[in-house]
């Protein structure tokens, strides 16, 4: 009798094994993705809303089961706007986190300061600035979402001043790498269009009073303004401008566009011109635009949620699904907490990164190359105008 319970026990608790084993079975160690972002200080607008494109990228990826089985774990650090503190979180997420990839990194003197951290440890620094100059010999290890004044934003402000019989045309930029860039994609706009800049003049971030500048640009006879700058500082020079009389003309670049600029402006803010992602404006955009579909959903998304549309949410969904697009493509027995397994897998993210072509994303279409790390064209953006406290798709 013994003996017979003894083999039933047996018989049933080999039936129930396989189910114990399995409802026991370890999840595998998610890939960990690095983020150096601004989610303080001056330049919180822009963090803060790349983070939120991030975490829509990743909760959605998450909820689908992950990459190769693995979920995707996002870290964030706060460098708010500071170059040194940037390097530090570089740091910690290559040699503590076991980040498999490190993106963010919006300020082009941060993802600079970064890039030679990154490089030494062979991991990818995937930025969410205008740190790539279109045309320029690529860094290895540095690929960018967000196209440079060059290929997005100047040429179009320069042929919208134009197309307003705009001759004389006057360009003011932040004393920071992000204007330095800006000025050379101003000079070559003009050269290809065959006209002489009226004046360009810098400024100091956090600039109070203007009108040392203001008063360069009137002596020089200009009929159109161009500034770059983060929204604070363009948003004082315009109000500088109006108050003193200047009536031409003011566009601005790119990195003002979100409601902070609007709110900034306040009575001033009507007919301000600037470049933007299609996202912007998604509701406006053709049907037959091929990025309308993607820009919609992330549109429907971020307003209901905020009821807002912000221009930088659109780079952290595209870093975010740019880099899922390289990892699919990782081996899958690579294990991401081994040392050896994780210098294969940075490397595997950055070469597969490289050979994305035709992604349709909120910045543009992109075609990374061994050449091409920006991977978008002039274009891909599109003039947008503050018309009763909104941004909308610009018109003639």
């Amino acid at each position: 009798m013994k003996k017979s319970l003894s083999i039933l026990i047996t018989a049933c608790l080999g039936l129930f094994l396989p189910f114990s084993s399995a409802g026991l079975a370890k999840e595998l160690a998610p890939y960990v993705v690095g983020f150096s972002i601004d989610l303080s200080g001056l330049r919180a607008e822009i963090g803060i809303p790349e983070k939120w494109g991030v975490n829509m990228v990743f909760d959605q990826i998450n909820a689908a089961g992950g990459i190769n089985g693995r979920k995707l774990q996002a870290v964030f650090y706060d460098h708010a706007g500071n170059e040194a503190q940037a390097v530090k979180n570089t740091k910690r997420l290559i040699e503590v986190d076991k980040a498999v990839a490190l993106l963010g990194y919006e300020g082009v003197s941060i993802a600079y300061a970064s890039l030679a951290t990154a490089t030494e440890a062979k991991i990818l620094l995937f930025s969410g600035g205008p740190c790539i100059v279109s045309g320029a010999p690529t860094k290895e290890w540095l690929f960018a979402v967000c196209a440079d004044q060059k290929v997005a934003s100047i040429p179009i402000l320069v042929q919208n001043l134009l197309d307003r019989n705009c001759r004389k045309i006057a360009y003011l930029y932040t004393d920071t790498a992000f204007g330095t860039l800006g000025l050379g994609a101003f000079n070559a706009a003009c050269q290809k269009r065959g006209i002489t800049p009226a004046i360009t003049e810098k400024y100091a971030p956090n600039t109070i009073d203007f009108s040392p500048q203001l008063s360069h640009i009137k002596g020089s006879g200009a009929d159109g303004l161009i500034i770059t700058g983060n929204a604070a500082d363009p948003a004082k020079a315009i109000k500088n401008a109006r108050d003193l009389g200047h009536n031409y003309p003011i566009l601005c670049d790119y990195s003002v566009v979100g409601p902070e600029f609007i709110k900034l402006l306040g009575k001033y803010g009507d007919g301000i011109v600037s470049a933007g992602i299609k996202t912007v404006v998604a509701p406006a955009l053709p049907a037959t635009d091929p990025q309308k579909k993607v820009c919609m959903e992330l549109y429907n998304a971020y307003f209901k949620e905020l009821k807002r549309i912000d221009f930088f949410v659109g780079h952290g969904w595209d870093m975010a699904q740019l880099l899922a697009k390289a990892m699919e493509k990782v081996d899958p027995k690579l294990d991401p907490t081994k040392d050896v397994d994780l210098a294969k897998i940075r490397v595997q993210i950055r070469d597969n990164l490289e050979k994305v072509q035709g992604f349709v994303g909120q910045n543009g279409i992109f075609n990374f190359s061994p050449t091409d790390h920006l991977g978008l064209a002039e274009g891909c953006y599109v003039l947008v105008v503050i018309k009763d406290g909104k941004w909308v798709l610009y018109n003639k």
